[in-house]
């Protein structure tokens, strides 16, 4: 148990005190290289990988682990790069929302109406895909090819294809 909560500890201390990010508001100030932005959320989507198993409510599969760690991925992403920028801020609390409700409590309304909230991540993924987009239509930030942006995309991809499986 200590060991859990000292791991997601360090994930916090290292995602908020790494000093400050970048922020989107359709044009970047880089205050943190893209590549730290990257790694930590890697690091955090692996360690959500292998910890989510021992503090959720359900059995899980590796699909669901997956998907669990591309919610993670993501809302590291957009909570560093919300730092300075509420709306990416916003959505992290939207797909963490999301991650909470769908791995890791038993909340019954969300249990009994699985498949619409399904639908509702898969809309919401949607949002924020084609919201990016319209901000970065050449994926291109600063000149060059906004490398968190689009595998960030591909990580919300990744959450509503998983999601549009366990559908089927």
């Amino acid at each position: 148990m200590k060991s859990r909560l000292f791991s997601l500890l360090a994930i916090g201390l290292a995602t908020f005190s790494s000093g400050m990010a970048s922020a989107d508001g359709g044009g970047h100030k880089q205050v943190m290289p893209d590549e730290n932005i990257i790694g930590i959320s890697l690091l955090a989507s692996m360690v959500a990988y292998f910890m989510i198993p021992k503090v959720n409510k359900f059995s899980l599969n590796n699909e669901d682990k997956l998907a669990f760690s591309l919610i993670v991925f993501t809302i590291v992403v957009h909570a560093i790069l919300g730092i300075d920028d509420l709306k990416l801020l916003a959505g992290a609390a939207g797909f963490l929302a999301f991650g909470v409700a769908f791995y890791v409590l038993e909340i019954p309304f969300v249990e009994k109406s699985k498949t619409m909230f399904s639908y509702l991540l898969i809309i919401y993924t949607i949002a924020i895909v084609i919201f990016y987009l319209y901000l970065h239509p050449d994926l291109t930030k600063d000149g060059s090819y906004d490398s968190v942006g689009i595998l960030t995309k591909i990580s919300e991809m990744g959450i509503i294809a998983l999601t549009l499986r366990k559908l089927n």
